[in-house]
């Protein structure tokens, strides 16, 4: 999914053994866990990192194929269609 939407997502992938308190602040409890989180800017604040705030706009725990990633991505970021089904 990564290299489908490279230069439109950005993927990051954390290591909770070695970063437990970034995993305790996300919430996650168990792996493999996706979180779609998208920037906030309040209105009124340019498009710069100043002022920015992250908001999650879902949460998947448990293993899903690329193609549901991909859709998924579609849907939060680009006003796709929701997938009917995660498979």
């Amino acid at each position: 999914a990564a290299k489908e939407l490279k230069g439109k997502v950005r993927f990051v992938k954390l290591d909770t053994d070695l970063s437990p308190e970034m995993s305790d602040r996300l919430g996650i409890n168990g792996l493999p866990t996706l979180l779609f989180l998208d920037k906030f800017v309040p209105e009124g604040n340019t498009d710069d990192d100043q002022g920015a705030s992250v908001v999650l706009k879902e949460r998947i725990e448990g293993a899903i194929q690329k193609k549901s990633i991909v859709d998924l991505c579609e849907h939060h970021f680009f006003d796709g269609e929701r997938p009917e089904q995660l498979m």
